[in-house]
């Protein structure tokens, strides 16, 4: 009885562990296809368009997630600056941002990695 629930307790944990490769493989194929999008976005397009080229303007809602930006706003050297930022790649070093003037909602800036 012991080794039966064992190997039910095995494949349980089998499922879960196939469950979470198979999310970050869909997470992290998302995300390079936003990171390969990003050399295409132009400083002065509106933030719209920088998305829609990007692929997130699907993604509707504005938080964190898995296949949206998140919006952060912070003291920078030269006031208040508004970013975009997506997730980091694997074992990558940064996050693409957007800059942006929140204001007129046009891109003023643009980081896409090293």
């Amino acid at each position: 009885m012991k080794i039966k629930l064992l190997y039910v307790l095995a494949f349980i944990g089998m499922i879960s562990m196939i469950s979470k490769v198979i999310g970050f493989y869909q997470t992290e194929k998302l995300t390079r296809q936003y990171w390969d999008n990003c050399g295409k976005v132009k400083v002065g397009m509106t933030l719209k368009d920088a998305r829609q080229i990007i692929g997130d303007l699907k993604y509707q809602y504005w938080s964190q997630d898995q296949e949206s930006a998140e919006i952060i706003v912070k003291q920078g050297q030269n006031g208040v600056e508004y970013t975009l930022e997506y997730n980091m790649i694997f074992a990558g070093s940064d996050n693409m941002k957007l800059y942006f003037d929140p204001i007129t909602l046009r891109v003023t800036k643009i980081f896409c990695g090293e």
